[in-house]
């Protein structure tokens, strides 16, 4: 039983080590210009060992968005346990995203072309889909916090939840191409203005009284 479990953590890692490496030559290189051996030479591996682990280029891709989405959902529930009110666990939230920069511009690269290849391939469609509906979710947990508690206006939760999603989304692209402002100044207006929409213009008043 140890062998075999020493023999299942190695192939784990072995794996894991992979995806890193795809997700890597993603964001640096893009995905159509990626190919095994690339993958395999950053992961310090045979191009033999990717097709022991992965049956096709696809499914090692797949295996690569499926881990950074799993990175960043597990980000984001730690984000918003550690907040306590619902302005916190929203900016918190966000801070997932704009985290710092070099994290931020390396995800927008990669996630970029694995949302272009789910306009034509279904199983990354699908994972994308199940990607942004976990976010939304997220984001809807919260507003619906806020209205509980008095802290967020009443507004619709699936149109509240679907516009923070897009100012979020957005803004990141914003700094992505912008040669204006600095990855904090992005990082702030975004707060700002998701919390102003929820709030009706209040943020200022509820940092005061906080």
């Amino acid at each position: 039983m140890a062998a075999k479990q020493f023999v299942q953590d190695y192939e784990d890692q072995r794996r894991e080590e992979l995806i890193k490496a795809t997700y890597h030559e993603v964001a640096e290189k893009g995905y159509s210009a990626v190919t095994l051996q690339d993958i395999a030479k950053r992961a310090g591996v045979s191009k033999g060992s990717t097709l022991y682990y992965f049956a096709t280029k696809e499914d090692l891709f797949l295996g690569a968005l499926e881990w950074i989405i799993g990175v960043v959902h597990e980000r984001i529930h730690v984000a918003i346990a550690s907040a306590d009110d619902p302005v916190g666990k929203m900016k918190a939230v966000i801070g997932v995203i704009f985290g710092n920069a070099q994290e931020s511009r390396e995800f927008f690269l990669a996630y970029s072309d694995f949302i272009s290849i789910g306009t034509r391939n279904h199983r990354f469609h699908d994972l994308n889909a199940k990607f942004y509906e976990g976010c939304c979710g997220h984001d809807r947990e919260i507003i619906e916090l806020g209205i509980r508690t008095g802290v967020f206006r009443s507004v619709d939760l699936d149109d509240a939840s679907s516009m923070v999603r897009a100012l979020v989304d957005g803004m990141m692209m914003q700094w992505f191409f912008s040669s204006q402002g600095t990855f904090e100044d992005y990082r702030r207006r975004c707060e700002r203005i998701v919390l102003d929409y929820l709030t009706g213009g209040q943020t200022m008043s509820l940092a005061k009284a906080a």
